[in-house]
């Protein structure tokens, strides 16, 4: 871990406490889409057994976790795929929090005073305390870190911001080992009986030995079946336990029209580029030159053989400085690159420091001066560390031992790769004041640091306006679904289908951003022609197709796979007669495979378990019969999924006893524990009453 995550200052300290606090218990994260296509829409994200949740209160809860998240990951903005995930982790959580509040709290199951002080300060520390307060380069957690935190806290912070956030995060972490000592309760009700487990090992290590004859349903052709509409609506009355649904969905077809940039946009780009190439090749002050016009900044560093991108790796070690690469164009973006400077520079370092940080900077500053101040005239570094640093690597004396140069806050990198042993200076960084002394450099070789100006080639607001004046005339020719089917697509428009999309899906195939479409599709009725939607990189707009929801799908959804079920059935039926036909005084089973002009194949082996036919296919309906059925009986016809069987069975061969079954009572133990989390939650969940409006929201 970097010196971000081993610093445990007040600042460093919080993140870790909020980090937990939300993101454990609460993990989530928004950016609100744009405008409420619902009209009207509830003032609660959702409904859970009669108990509202707030939009407001959730929304709070996910404003709270964007900046951990930021902090967590250093990414300043978070792309609709990732924001999609944590608004449904968080959504997932109150649920699971609504659910499961009942059923705790006829439990009566606590946390005592005496519990959580040894979560926070005792031999028993929660996790993420331990992970704040340990020592960096050793593990090792120090509970005086923690007491020393407690103790001046209000100090640092008499805003009581810092109170209340720890408050926050205590409560968060009862309230989750009430929920771990719930489950444990539950699974603690667990038992595996001794005749369970050897039960559960004779049934999956028995076998069978049969003799099967198979008639294919591929030997009835499909045009020597007639199927009717009465056959298909007979067929979907009798099946309609095969198409229920759990959640709403829709379908829609889409056309859509990429927004990419013209070749004049090209060409203005590489005009700009040739401009920028001319400038710097002449600049006295590159690394100004280059973040005065660069997209991408330039940040100073310095970088060794294989650490460039391939672009410029190899051409760049081979020049002298100064010496400009390019335009050349890389990812989508024009670039001209300037080698800006040359230096052999270790590729670690070792150094030990002194954190300081107080109730202001100057107060810091001051300290930390004054520090330097004495070590200057003699003083022991590691002494003073032990004495004032607020870094868990006080214990070490400072000692941070080696580390490369992407370990560290870049401050502080700086300092100790650009400069030389035995140096001592001040630093400020995120965390404070630094006193820093390198100890040791070593592997020095060449590393260089190169400038790069870029700009994205992108389309114009003139292609944008065009291509959206485009998209937006064909839409208004149309007038009728029928008209939406007949399009014929030139000129960059492609027409595409997105079936069975759920209300909460953030991924349609071919489109990067469609959650303005998929709100549009639950609000429109079969048929409706959206409006014009901006969907990341493209225009689009849609006829919905399909209305399906929870429940038994409807039956004009299923036209083609019911019409393929009832033509089955019929073959069933045939196949089943030719057989019965055939085994009309014929009491062996190669008599009635000979009547039938096929053969009698052995089946060897069969497992409950694994319910395979050999060389066939996997039949669980035709192996379960054989496995219920007794030794030197004809068994059929049997229904199957590739064909009809008749089936022999010649025997049985049951497994040996075991001397002991404790290990098979361990594996059903464990096999259920595992599955008691997810499925208790599950089981919870189905019998809740949930109204879950995430759709109008997010």
């Amino acid at each position: 871990m970097g010196l971000m995550n081993s610093m445990r200052n007040r600042g460093g300290l919080l993140v870790g406490v909020i980090a937990f606090a939300i993101v454990a218990f609460l993990a989530g994260d928004v950016l609100i889409s744009g405008q409420n296509i619902f009209g009207g829409a509830p003032k609660e994200i959702g409904v859970i057994n009669g108990n509202k949740v707030e939009i407001a209160d959730f929304q709070t809860k996910l404003d709270a976790n964007i900046e951990q998240y930021k902090k967590s990951t250093g990414q300043s903005n978070l792309n609709e795929s990732m924001t999609g995930y944590l608004v449904d982790q968080t959504w997932n959580q109150v649920v699971y929090d609504e659910v499961m509040k009942e059923h705790i709290a006829k439990s009566n199951i606590k946390v005592s005073p005496e519990e959580l002080f040894d979560m926070v300060q005792g031999s028993n520390p929660h996790p993420e305390v331990r992970r704040a307060f340990s020592n960096p380069q050793t593990g090792a957690f120090d509970p005086a870190q923690v007491l020393n935190f407690l103790k001046n806290m209000d100090q640092q912070d008499p805003s009581g911001e810092t109170r209340a956030q720890w408050l926050n995060f205590e409560k968060a972490i009862q309230e989750e080992r009430v929920r771990q000592k719930y489950m444990n309760a539950v699974k603690a009700g667990m038992y595996v009986p001794t005749a369970f487990a050897k039960a559960d090992y004779m049934e999956k290590n028995k076998s069978a030995n049969a003799t099967f004859v198979m008639l294919d349903y591929t030997t009835v052709s499909d045009s020597a079946v007639t199927v009717s509409e009465s056959d298909i609506s007979n067929y979907y009355n009798a099946n309609k336990y095969k198409y229920k649904q759990a959640e709403n969905t829709r379908s829609f077809d889409y056309v859509s029209i990429d927004v990419t940039p013209s070749k004049e946009d090209t060409i203005e780009t590489k005009k700009w580029i040739d401009e920028q190439t001319a400038g710097l090749a002449s600049s006295t002050n590159d690394s100004s030159y280059v973040n005065l016009n660069a997209e991408t900044k330039y940040n100073g560093a310095y970088a060794k053989k294989g650490e460039l991108p391939a672009s410029l790796d190899t051409i760049m070690f081979s020049k002298p400085q100064g010496f400009v690469y390019g335009p050349f164009i890389d990812a989508g973006s024009y670039k001209v690159a300037k080698l800006i400077g040359i230096k052999s520079l270790p590729d670690s370092v070792r150094a030990r420091h002194i954190l300081i940080n107080g109730s202001s900077a100057e107060a810091a500053k001051k300290t930390a001066d004054s520090l330097k101040t004495l070590i200057d005239n003699g003083a022991n570094f590691a002494a003073l560390a032990m004495q004032y640093s607020t870094d868990g690597s006080k214990s070490q004396g400072g000692d941070l031992g080696y580390f490369d140069n992407k370990k560290m806050v870049q401050p502080f990198t700086e300092f100790c790769f650009k400069g030389t042993k035995g140096k001592i200076g001040v630093v400020q960084s995120q965390f404070g004041f630094h006193i820093i002394e390198i100890t040791d450099q070593k592997n020095f070789n060449k590393q260089i640091t190169v400038g790069v100006i870029d700009r994205s080639i992108t389309p114009s607001n003139s292609t944008t306006q065009a291509l959206f004046g485009k998209a937006n005339t064909l839409l208004s020719s149309l007038s009728s679904a029928k008209e939406f089917d007949a399009l014929k697509l030139t000129d960059g428009f492609s027409k595409r289908v997105a079936d069975d999309i759920k209300q909460t899906d953030r991924f349609v195939a071919g489109i990067e951003s469609p959650r303005e479409l998929i709100r549009w599709a639950y609000k429109a009725d079969v048929d409706d022609i959206s409006p014009l939607f901006e969907a990341g990189n493209k225009y689009v707009f849609a006829r919905l197709t399909k209305v399906k929801n929870a429940g038994t799908v409807p039956m004009e959804y299923l036209k083609s796979e019911l019409e393929a079920g009832a033509r089955k059935e019929k073959k069933v039926a045939l196949l089943k007669d030719k057989m019965t036909a055939a085994m009309a005084g014929n009491a062996r089973i190669e008599q009635v495979a000979q009547k039938l002009g096929t053969v009698a194949n052995p089946a060897a082996g069969l497992s409950f378990g694994m319910p395979i036919i050999p060389g066939v296919a996997r039949e669980a309906s035709v192996v379960g019969t054989v496995f219920g059925s007794e030794k030197g009986k004809l068994i059929g016809p049997l229904e199957g999924e590739r064909g009809v069987y008749l089936v022999y069975v010649d025997n049985f061969v049951d497994a040996l006893p075991l001397p002991d079954y404790t290990n098979n009572k361990i594996d059903q133990f464990n096999m259920s524990k595992s599955r008691v989390d997810n499925e208790f939650l599950e089981g919870l969940k189905k019998s809740a009453k949930i109204v879950d409006n995430r759709i109008i929201f997010y």
